[in-house]
């Protein structure tokens, strides 16, 4: 529990009593890497409470019929419970003299990422005297990246760029010599090039020519949906991978290109999108210059009003960025939301995320992907800002 000082250290600084992490059968993901350490050798059947206060030494609070399969050197206070009586007896002696604490709860389920905490679970902890606020600016201590883990991130980052262009390039090549190519013959060839350099991704990178681009969760899959590039198609390639380290952090980019010369409308669309990025940019470095962390939400307001004052409101279809995982490309810290979610988490030192606004349209779409580490006196971009569309 190398991390109770963190935690602790952020509970009073955010003027809190506790964290009340709760899980039942694997349904809290926050809760999960606290507490499954502390549960080694138990089934966990049962609901599982801990109660981290501001100060001095957590407890776990456990069904009875588990307590014997726990380790008996914890560095935590073992409670048991039973009955939903002796439960509701039990959480009162952890809640005594704690007004206000944290829970995986997101008011009104604004952030779904957050808010993984049933209600009934929140109603009751209400019941018994204690106020709940979210958890979620909380929970962010434990996506703080190390300086290990930014080197990580920075190699990641570098083969990622590496086989973006190979990929172009491999696609100018086979346009030039007028040969056909399909998007499963780019995916494949970044995922051999992954492949050889030992990186993970999860899943295939999203290759898009023409109007699969406008889908901004398209992936191609051979003998299903596998497009040929045709001319004046857009080509928008989204790839993403790590290092195999077990924490070592995922880099996420998505590049755009065009097979032959570009409409006006493609490269408005384009300058559109790119500016947003950038304003995006500039607006977490404009909140740490004026000594403040940024909200999520507020920076994606940023992205979006270039792009509606261009005309693109309709064709905004996600968030405007994500932070950046090490189980997969999207991580569990703030991501740069107010639009399907209200993300009020804030963008503070040590984290990593991307800016990759985008508009999508029938016929195609455009999207710039880029990566993002805050450090104490700002955001440093760790991946390159695309300037032109690549020409095939």
């Amino acid at each position: 529990m190398n991390w109770l000082p963190d935690v602790q250290n952020e509970l009073r600084r955010l003027g809190l009593d506790g964290w009340l992490s709760y899980d039942f059968r694997g349904s809290n993901p926050v809760a999960q890497s606290i507490l499954r350490p502390l549960l080694e050798g138990s089934l966990a059947s049962r609901r599982v409470f801990l109660m981290i206060p501001a100060t001095g030494r957590p407890t776990l609070l456990v069904h009875a019929i588990e307590v014997r399969s726990l380790s008996s050197e914890l560095p935590v206070t073992v409670r048991s419970y039973a009955s939903r009586q002796s439960l509701d007896a039990e959480l009162t002696g952890l809640l005594k003299g704690k007004a206000r604490v944290a829970m995986e709860y997101s008011p009104l389920g604004d952030n779904p990422y957050v808010g993984t905490v049933d209600a009934g679970t929140v109603e009751r902890v209400r019941s018994l005297g204690a106020e709940v606020v979210s958890s979620g600016d909380l929970a962010q201590v434990f996506e703080l990246w190390t300086e290990e883990q930014l080197g990580q991130h920075l190699e990641a980052a570098a083969a990622v760029i590496a086989a973006k262009d190979a990929a172009f390039a491999f696609l100018a090549e086979r346009t030039h010599e007028g040969l056909e190519v399909r998007e499963t013959e780019v995916q494949r060839l970044i995922e051999e090039r992954f492949n050889r350099g030992g990186l993970e991704y999860g899943h295939s990178p999203n290759v898009s020519f023409g109007a699969n681009a406008g889908d901004p969760h398209y992936e191609p899959l051979a003998g299903v949906r596998d497009a040929l590039l045709r001319p004046g198609d857009v080509v928008l390639i989204d790839l993403w991978a790590k290092l195999p380290q077990r924490t070592a952090p995922f880099a996420d980019v998505t590049w755009m290109g065009v097979f032959g010369e570009p409409s006006s409308e493609v490269k408005a669309t384009f300058a559109a999108v790119r500016e947003a990025r950038d304003a995006a940019l500039r607006a977490i470095a404009a909140a740490y210059a004026a000594g403040r962390w940024p909200e999520g939400g507020e920076i994606d307001r940023a992205a979006r009003k270039v792009l509606a004052d261009a005309g693109h409101a309709d064709a905004f279809k996600h968030r405007t960025g994500h932070s950046l995982g090490i189980k997969s490309a999207h991580g569990l810290a703030a991501h740069l939301d107010d639009f399907e979610t209200a993300d009020r988490r804030l963008l503070r030192p040590g984290l990593g995320v991307t800016i990759e606004p985008g508009a999508y349209y029938p016929h195609y779409g455009v999207r710039s992907e880029i990566n993002v580490y805050l450090d104490e006196h700002g955001p440093r971009a760790t991946t390159e800002l695309q300037a032109e569309l690549e020409l095939l």
